[in-house]
């Protein structure tokens, strides 16, 4: 009798957080012609590039684009930015020199750290985190050969089938009647569908640019909402893959064009990059056994993540915020800046996910005295929505601030609305047992006895019942007619068998 057992060589792979860490960069602003009187806000964004790929470590570089409103010594609403290049290193053990990475970013904090007349200090910390394809390598017996009864179990998995990094250009005009001169703009997007197609992932999102603008001696803000729909080349992908995207305003420009009736015209490239995965099946082999001979084993318990979705929801954040008995009351609302989203935590619950973060934006707004004043304003928040989802799905996600609205309510507090898209992506992780090696042994000693008795328990399978007979599973069905399937418990099940005279 040949023993020939037949092994695979499975390669699942799936998209993965592969490593997160945090970097403060720092900003020194140094006015040109006048001097600052009061500053009313200071923001920043941050971009990375990939740098140096290394095993369990990856070095990048990025920069921050920092923006300042200020008041002159004449009390003239002006604005500074500056530039400031950075660089540090994310460690973790799924970086290898294979890993192609890229990277995403997001502000958590700005601060001021010193405001004199003739210069500012600012201060963001950017929340840095790598994204790739991780892979598994997994050496599994498929079949065992003649004589060897083998069991073998379900394992869904996903394989990459397609990637790609494109940019692509938008372009946006907007009525701006009454704007004077444009201060400084802070855009931002967010991906609202994303689906694979057959050679191509189609994207539909939106870009949000808040521009804040001089009218005569005030301040105000122009809000841009521009929708964007792109194919992506990704060759080998099909209609039923799942995919994982990111966009990111790599650049971005925006003009005040003057004549009867004032615009605004903006354009921005946005860099996407994007993996899609095709679902596989495999039943490799979780138990053997042979009715002649004994059997060496090995084998191991595997983590397989699958991706389960990739999506985006819309919610409101809403909160009162009590301004400080220091700071004049506010009668009128000027401008919104750096309104940001940080989400601290992503949790999964059965069919549904809850993200907790904090939405912060700047507010400028106007006394009754006619004073110019701002304030920052905080909104934690916890939300839970219906997702596809398991309790114990692992969870990652982010999102931009769409709108916010302040309304000044009378006893001087100011009301806040803020629209909020949150992306989020999920995987599953399955463990599973898998025999890497099979070596058959010793022939076993036949028993002696002519007839063998297992009394079932409850749940019990054919295949368990053969094994514990050492015999196999057509026999015990061929001597145990009146057996039904599957196995309640208590059942006597006998199979016998002819010695040989002696």
């Amino acid at each position: 009798m040949a023993f020939e057992p037949v092994y695979s060589d499975l390669t699942p792979s799936y998209p993965q957080r592969l490593a997160a860490g945090q970097a403060v960069v720092e900003a020194r602003l140094l006015p040109a012609g006048f001097t600052v009187g009061k500053v009313l806000s200071a923001s920043a964004d941050v971009s990375v590039v990939a740098g140096e790929v290394f095993t369990g470590e990856a070095r990048y570089s990025g920069k921050a684009n920092f923006r300042v409103l200020v008041l002159d010594g004449e009390g003239v609403c002006r604005s500074l930015d500056y530039v400031a290049e950075f660089s540090d290193k994310l460690m973790g053990e799924g970086i290898t020199t294979r890993t192609q990475p890229i990277f995403d970013s997001c502000v958590l904090d700005t601060d001021i750290v010193l405001a004199t007349e003739t210069e500012i200090k600012l201060a963001c910390v950017a929340e840095v985190w790598l994204l790739g394809v991780a892979e598994e390598s997994v050496h599994a017996l498929t079949s065992g050969g003649d004589g060897i009864y083998t069991h073998d179990d379900r394992l869904d998995y996903t394989r990459l089938s397609g990637r790609g990094s494109e940019s692509h250009g938008f372009s946006e005009t907007v009525d701006a009647q009454g704007v004077d001169e444009l201060l400084f703009c802070e855009p931002r997007c967010c991906i609202l569908k994303r689906f694979a197609g057959n050679d191509m992932i189609t994207v539909e999102g939106i870009i949000i640019n808040d521009i804040t603008a001089r009218s005569g001696d005030s301040v105000t803000s122009v809000r841009t909402e521009t929708p964007f729909s792109v194919e992506l080349s990704a060759v080998g992908t099909h209609s039923s893959d799942l995919c994982s995207v990111t966009a990111q305003i790599t650049s971005s420009h925006a003009e005040l064009i003057g004549g009867e009736s004032s615009s605004v015209a903006c354009d921005y490239t946005i860099g996407f990059t994007y993996y899609a995965f095709c679902e596989d099946v495999a039943n490799p082999v979780c138990d053997a056994f042979s009715v002649t001979n004994e059997l060496l084993i090995s084998g191991e318990s595997i983590k397989i993540p699958t991706p389960v979705c990739d999506d985006t929801f819309l919610e409101r954040v809403e909160g009162k915020v009590t301004l400080d008995d220091n700071m004049p009351l506010a009668d009128r609302i000027l401008a919104v800046c750096g309104p940001r989203l940080s989400v601290t935590a992503a949790d999964a619950g059965d069919g549904k996910l809850t993200v907790e973060g904090m939405v912060a934006a700047g507010i400028v707004y106007c006394s009754e005295e006619g004073q110019k004043a701002s304030a920052t304003v905080e909104l934690p928040f916890s939300i839970t929505v219906s997702a596809p989802l398991r309790a114990g799905d692992t969870v990652t996600a982010k999102g931009i601030v769409t709108l916010v609205s302040v309304k000044v309510r009378r006893d001087g507090a100011l009301e806040i609305k803020a629209d909020i898209a949150v992306e989020y992506s999920a995987c599953r992780e399955e463990v599973k047992y898998v025999i890497s090696s099979l070596t058959v042994g010793e022939e076993r000693a036949l028993p002696t006895g002519a007839v063998a008795i297992h009394v079932a328990r409850k749940g019990e399978t054919l295949w368990e019942v053969a094994k514990a007979l050492g015999t196999t599973p057509e026999n015990v069905l061929l001597q145990n007619p009146d057996v039904t399937l599957p196995l309640s418990g208590g059942e006597r099940v006998v199979t016998y068998r002819c010695l040989s005279d002696k």
